[in-house]
């Protein structure tokens, strides 16, 4: 069987279930969002085949050049219990989201006023940010991509029949010899 076929369908697949507005978010938690904020988890969304040590030929997703597991995207896929890593979130990629985010505002706490996007109140923002993440964590409700994901893939036409063409070469190959 050729992966090579069904891998852009995947791929394919990932990137949109990464922009579907299936996430509640709002005050009532009554609007729906979609989880791209800039768009690089998504645009950078690969699947490749790789061999793994047994030999078997296996199709990775991959964001950034890596596993899904060892980026971001693995927090997006499951819950982050408060302290569940023994501190606060990365506040470094929390200060590079605010400054990228166009429609993200910093607002004065006493005043309520708007402030500038300087170094200063962007620090002071993101420890706040990362720090309320630490206390109180935040959930993926109804579901993450991954799962989004997996159904759509075991449930694609494309697949199923690409599959199917496979299996009945394999099986023709296996009778040859009768």
């Amino acid at each position: 069987m050729n992966l090579e076929e069904i891998t852009p369908i995947i791929e394919n697949i990932v990137k949109e279930s990464l922009s579907e507005k299936v996430y509640v978010y709002g005050r009532f938690q009554r609007s729906l969002t979609s989880r791209v904020a800039s768009g690089r988890l998504r645009n950078s969304i690969k699947a490749v085949v790789k061999t793994d040590r047994e030999g078997i030929q296996v199709i990775q997703v991959q964001a950034f050049g890596q596993p899904l597991s060892n980026t971001y995207a693995y927090w997006l896929a499951n819950n982050r219990n408060p302290n569940s890593d023994g501190g606060y979130a990365n506040i470094g990629a929390i200060q590079q989201w605010i400054k990228e985010k166009k429609s993200f505002r910093i607002r004065d706490f006493k005043t309520g006023k708007f402030l500038p996007k300087n170094d200063k109140n962007i620090k002071s923002t993101a420890f706040l940010v990362a720090r309320s993440i630490g206390k109180f964590g935040y959930q993926n409700i109804p579901k993450n991509f991954v799962e989004i994901s997996y159904d759509k893939v075991i449930n694609n036409t494309e697949i199923i029949r690409l599959l199917e063409g496979a299996a009945f070469d394999d099986l023709l190959n296996a009778l040859e010899g009768l």
